[in-house]
C-alpha cells in the first residue's frame, strides 16, 4: 500500500471516527449525563473503537480498493505482500499441497 493509499484510508476512517465520537458525546448531553472529561472519553472510545474496527474500517478498505480499481481481497493480498514474513503465494501453495496430500 502506497503512502497515498495509507493517507486516504486514514482520512476515510477519521471521517467515521469523528461523527461517532460526536454522536456519543451528544447523546451523553442529550440524556443529561455529565461525566468528567476522562470518563466521557473512556466511554465514547469504548463504544466507537469497536464499531470503527469491526464495521467502518472494512468498509473504508473496500472504498479504497474500489478507488484503485481492485477488490478488497486484492488490496489485502497487496498488503500481505508488503508485510514482513513469507510470501503469501508460498503459504497458499504449501496449504494447497498439504490439502492434496503431497
Amino acid at each position: 500500500m502506497t503512502f497515498r493509499d495509507k493517507m486516504v484510508l486514514s482520512a476515510l476512517i477519521w471521517a467515521c471516527v469523528y461523527p461517532g465520537v460526536l454522536v456519543v458525546t451528544w447523546l451523553f448531553q442529550f440524556v443529561g449525563l455529565e461525566f468528567a472529561l476522562w470518563l466521557e472519553l473512556l466511554l465514547s472510545t469504548a463504544i466507537t473503537v469497536p464499531l470503527i474496527s469491526l464495521l467502518a474500517a472494512p468498509q473504508m478498505e473496500r472504498v479504497l480498493a474500489a478507488m484503485k480499481g481492485e477488490t478488497a481481497a486484492e488490496l489485502k493480498v497487496d498488503q500481505a505482500r508488503e508485510a514482513p514474513g513469507p510470501n503469501p503465494e508460498e503459504i497458499v501453495e504449501r496449504r494447497s499441497a498439504a490439502s492434496r496430500g503431497e
